[in-house]
């Protein structure tokens, strides 16, 4: 058995054993796509469904979005409420997300139970797909894929294709210094060794960049958007019930319009509200359907916060928020 397949099977087992208890609400997992294998999105209300669980490097999704929804849900007239905590598997990125949202007070500890899983990374969709590209014939909807240190391992009907990891892994998981679950009911997977520090080698180009040259580089990028706001809706730190830019009174905060100045007004807008909150999932970047670097955007901002207060977000619950805490030492110099 495969490192995944155990983990895969533990997984099911105690997603099972939790619902089998009658103390869950649901569990949001991962499944198989109908048309591809590709893992998906899944919610389980069943105890006998739990064997259609997965864990393998394609689990991309950062599932608590869904756990946000959840809470904020608000039940019908006459219907009563039912405040079971349902269960989750993280990855150690997501498990930041979950920190983050306990820390702001959305998410109450006692709403949810968590499986957390070590990993080594997931890969990338895109240069996923260039990869199988090149097996004439290959069908998708069987592949299982299979990720160590050194390589990625893709197999279906008879076929098999061994990548080095470097070139599949999503960029987020190039730079990520855990990969070891910060919060956890239950943790699964061999201990992997944490870097020790994140050197925001990603970011330097944007660091070397004049002012003019940053901003002719993002005005080029955004000019592509077309404000579908899917790293909006895909951010689980976006939960506001209504977001300012669906207002309408007092006054509109921008157009509709996929105007440059628009464009850069929303994006402007998004970084600021996650200054100093977003983990680097990666969802944001990952749901654009334009291609847009919008990782770099947080991950310029996270050196920020780093290089001046030493924050990181979503490690410690007990950490100091960095927008609603004040400290007489805190650097005043101009940020540029």
């Amino acid at each position: 058995m495969t490192e995944h397949q155990t983990l895969e099977k533990s997984v099911r087992d105690k997603a099972r054993e939790w619902l089998e208890s009658g103390d869950l609400k649901y569990f949001i997992g991962y499944d198989k796509g109908k048309y591809s294998s590709k893992a998906r999105p899944a919610f389980i209300y069943n105890a006998e469904d739990a064997e259609s669980l997965v864990v393998d490097p394609t689990c991309a999704s950062n599932l608590t979005r869904y756990v946000v929804d959840e809470v904020q849900y608000k039940p019908g007239r006459g219907e009563k409420p039912d405040t079971r905590p349902v269960g989750i598997v993280v990855k150690p990125c997501d498990s930041k997300t979950l920190v983050e949202l306990m820390k702001e007070n959305i998410l109450p500890r006692e709403r949810v139970k968590i499986i957390g899983l070590t990993c080594r990374g997931i890969v990338s969709q895109e240069k996923l797909e260039e990869v199988l590209a090149e097996l004439p014939g290959w069908d998708d909807a069987g592949s299982e894929f299979e990720l160590d240190d050194e390589k990625l391992t893709v197999s279906a009907g008879g076929k098999k294709k061994t990548v080095a990891a470097a070139g599949v892994l999503a960029g987020k998981c190039l730079v990520c210094t855990h990969h070891n679950p910060l919060v956890a009911d239950e943790v699964f997977g061999e201990p992997v060794e944490d870097p020790e520090t994140d050197e925001f080698g990603d970011t330097r180009d944007l660091e070397e960049m004049s002012q003019e040259e940053r901003w002719d580089y993002w005005s080029a990028e955004l000019s592509r958007c077309v404000r579908c706001y899917a790293c909006r809706d895909a951010c689980p730190l976006c939960y506001c019930e209504q977001c300012v830019f669906d207002k309408y009174k007092p006054f509109k905060w921008n157009e509709f319009s996929v105007k440059l100045r628009e464009n850069l007004y929303y994006q402007m807008v998004r970084a600021m509200h996650l200054a100093g909150r977003c983990v680097d999932c990666g969802d944001c970047e990952r749901s654009c359907p334009m291609g847009i670097p919008i990782r770099k955007i947080n991950r310029f901002l996270l050196k920020r916060a780093w290089d001046r207060f030493k924050t990181e977000p979503g490690v410690n619950i007990d950490d100091p928020r960095m927008f609603s805490s004040y400290d007489v030492g805190d650097p005043e110099e101009e940020i540029l």
